[in-house]
């Protein structure tokens, strides 16, 4: 659902789904900045950091009621 949560309508998903969706993004981006980083890789991990930080500000906007998606 990473990035069809935000092609479809508001209201398509219920906050719970799109939390639980949003951290799972959280948790396989954080996976792949810390192998990346381990693997010497480090400007490609700098860039899942950024994609962490991003989900982590898109989990803070479900939290607060004010998602919306990007396309729909």
């Amino acid at each position: 659902m990473t990035s069809l949560r935000h092609i479809m309508k508001a209201g398509t998903y219920t906050k719970e789904q799109l939390a639980a969706d949003v951290t799972d993004d959280v948790a396989t981006y954080r996976s792949i900045q810390k192998s990346s980083a381990a693997s010497g890789q480090h400007g490609h991990a700098a860039r899942m950091g950024e994609a962490v930080d991003e989900h982590l500000d898109e989990l803070n906007e479900v939290n607060n009621g004010t998602w919306k998606p990007r396309h729909g």
